[in-house]
């Protein structure tokens, strides 16, 4: 048998932190759980003017639906300008790897548009089943 006589800093991995990276990806991971959220409220919202008894709570009910496409506006915006500035923040080392080039090169503008159209969409066919009959 044979042993080695190692310390344990020797099995330690380096760790290095890069700030923008670490950023970016807090900013994605809040995207996501922000999606998770909008889109739980958003099937609660339809759930009770799909099968729920509405009828005298119309006004009561806009209140969560205007809620949730407010939210899903602000949230997404903000997570999304957020990895914009991550990756202009990126260091040279960052910039030359094949993920920052693919995250960098999505159209975000474009994302956000997304967002807030996709958000007024949601809003008004809620409130169009819900005032609709």
């Amino acid at each position: 048998m044979i042993l080695y006589n190692l310390k344990i800093e020797d099995l330690k991995l380096e760790s290095q932190t890069n700030s923008s990276l670490t950023g970016l990806f807090h900013a994605i991971s809040f995207q996501i759980a922000g999606i998770a959220l909008a889109l739980t409220a958003n099937s609660a919202n339809f759930a009770f003017i799909l099968f729920a008894d509405t009828s005298g709570h119309e006004f009561a009910l806009c209140v969560p639906i205007i809620a949730t496409a407010l939210f899903t506006i602000v949230w997404g915006d903000a997570t999304l300008q957020s990895q914009v500035a991550n990756i202009k923040d990126a260091d040279l080392e960052t910039q030359k790897t094949y993920a920052y080039k693919h995250i960098a090169t999505q159209p975000y503008n474009l994302l956000r548009l997304m967002n807030l159209v996709l958000a007024i969409a949601l809003a008004i066919s809620q409130l169009s089943i819900l005032f609709g009959g």
